[in-house]
């Protein structure tokens, strides 16, 4: 965990300076990744160097911010945009298996809203908690992989307002590549935080922001409660009807996109957890409580399939963080690596 403030550079230079050793770790796993998917580099130079531009002119802060956590970490700038400009992502399917719920109102046991999300990969990034402050009194609190800005897995602002993504990955939907130019690798959570004050607006951010893939998001502030699945050309909503249920893995329910998930057989996860999840929230439903949520997240039900992810034959992908944050409590916890492993709870009946 890093408490940072000031300006983005500033910032920057404290999260290098501070999570140096685990930013390497991340930049080899990366190479690592790179490598045994045989990526063509000079193709992926390319793209990183013309998105770089679009960051640099678009989006200076986050540009800023980078500058800052290479010259911090001592570490050399191409190595951080490698982390920032996540492209290794796309050199295959499923790489991004994340499961998020959200419960309020009447859903929980005290009325507080809870927002939980498992993010797992099969590049093990090491995640970092990133307390910022900065000069206009703004605070963000985000869960990303240390290193990287551009895509949280989670976060929340002081204006009241949190988010968390699921990935969607399918042959129906491939990336947009030569969007490099103009557009986001994935929608910028970070940016989100930065500029919005209410849901209302992060909906209307998430409607307009250029992309290159389409992923799930949850959306929430005291007043509203949203769910978008977008593709990198569409947006389908769903609000919270009053239920105070909110969740998804890794592919769409709408009407709208559902014609692009991928076969069950294809990619069976992403239905046997969205199943399961719904089997426990309807369990717990009307009590659920804060443990509850970090119990049905160190699920190991269906295997392979299972919510909390561990590596496996075939199924390489691990969980390598589990956050929450309680919206009225302004709160974010965090276990770093399987919730199973940090969450120990003993049960009298």
């Amino acid at each position: 965990m890093v408490k940072v403030k000031g300006t983005p550079y500033e910032q920057g230079v404290m999260q290098g300076t501070e999570l140096r050793e685990v930013i390497l770790h991340n930049i080899r796993e990366v190479g690592k990744k790179m490598a045994s998917d045989h990526v063509d580099m000079v193709r992926y130079e390319e793209f990183v160097k013309k998105n770089a531009a679009f960051l640099k002119q678009a989006h200076s802060d986050i540009f800023e911010e980078m500058k800052g956590i290479s010259d911090g970490a001592e570490i050399p700038f191409d190595d951080i945009l490698m982390l920032n400009i996540p492209a290794y992502f796309m050199t295959g399917y499923f790489n991004q298996e994340c499961s998020m719920i959200m419960a309020r109102g009447k859903a929980t046991a005290d009325g507080c809203t809870y927002v939980i999300k498992n993010r797992d990969m099969s590049t093990y990034i090491e995640q970092a908690v990133i307390e910022r402050e900065y000069p206009d009194g703004l605070k963000i609190v985000e869960i990303n992989g240390a290193g990287t800005v551009t895509y949280p897995a989670s976060g929340m602002n002081s204006y009241g307002v949190g988010v968390t993504t699921t990935g969607f990955w399918s042959a129906k939907a491939p990336s947009d590549l030569e969007a490099a130019e103009y557009s986001h690798i994935f929608l910028n959570v970070h940016l989100l935080l930065a500029k919005c004050r209410t849901a209302g607006e992060a909906l209307e951010y998430v409607k307009n922001s250029p992309r290159m893939n389409g992923l799930n998001i949850i959306i929430v502030d005291r007043e509203d409660a949203w769910l978008a699945e977008m593709t990198r050309d569409e947006v389908s909503i769903e609000k919270d009807n009053g239920s105070g249920i909110l969740f998804r893995t890794n592919h769409y329910r709408s009407e709208r996109l559902s014609h692009l998930n991928p076969e069950e057989t294809e990619y069976p996860s992403t239905y046997f957890r969205y199943r399961r999840m719904e089997e426990m929230l309807g369990k717990q439903y009307g009590r659920i409580r804060f443990q509850d949520l970090f119990r049905i997240m160190s699920d190991h039900e269906n295997g392979v399939n299972a919510i909390c992810r561990h590596p496996q034959e075939g199924a390489p992908s691990r969980t390598i963080s589990t956050s929450l944050f309680v919206l009225e409590d302004g709160e974010a916890w965090t276990t770093l690596g399987n919730p199973c492993d940090s969450l120990k709870y003993a049960l009298l009946k």
